[in-house]
């Protein structure tokens, strides 16, 4: 009897603990799940930095640039390439310390409300900015729907920032579907630190 209680408490905590991870950010642990049906990616991260990089430095807007991004993951749905994927990653406070942690967000929310650039009235653009906690540790999700009322397509980019030891922490999300909005909020959510 106390043989089978062992092996159903062993098989439980199997498939609790089934696909999770855990990141190290300075001396933090953040323990994340990622949804079913996605896979790990490798990227070309150093070409889309410089890309980022280069914009930045032509906005002249007083932002900082970190110099010690570290990328946690990257993760997309199986099928996918440049829609339904999950980064996220790590990196220098200045700009929190700089804005606080509100006022980056904030400032956030109106970069993106206006960048990349567009003057065409057919693409319709919505940005809001909310506070979220995960696991008693507060983040604030700008999130940016961009519709395009032509196609009858549209797609969320969700953007968490927070600051963790000292270090901003980030996780990017661009989803295009609630199926997949569900998957990746829910991982997202109830991913913890200790």
């Amino acid at each position: 009897m106390m043989k089978n209680i062992l092996l159903i408490c062993l098989l439980a905590f199997s498939f609790n603990s089934f696909g999770q991870n855990s990141y190290r950010i300075e001396n933090q642990i953040w323990n994340y799940i990622k949804p079913s049906e996605y896979i790990s990616r490798v990227d070309n991260f150093e070409k889309d930095r410089k890309t980022g990089e280069e914009y930045v430095k032509k906005q002249n807007d007083g932002t900082t640039l970190s110099t010690d991004d570290k990328i946690l993951f990257s993760i997309a749905k199986s099928d996918s390439t440049q829609i339904n994927i999950v980064l996220a990653s790590y990196k220098g406070n200045g700009n929190i310390e700089r804005f606080t942690l509100k006022g980056y967000a904030e400032k956030l929310g109106e970069y993106f409300k206006v960048n990349p650039k567009n003057d065409d009235p057919k693409i319709i653009v919505n940005v809001s900015v909310s506070e979220v906690v995960i696991d008693q540790t507060k983040f604030y999700l700008i999130s940016k729907t961009t519709n395009y009322t032509e196609q009858n397509y549209s797609y969320t980019s969700d953007y968490y920032v927070s600051e963790i030891q000292g270090k901003e922490f980030s996780i990017a999300a661009v989803y295009d579907n609630e199926t997949d909005k569900q998957k990746i909020e829910k991982s997202i959510l109830e991913s913890t630190f200790e």
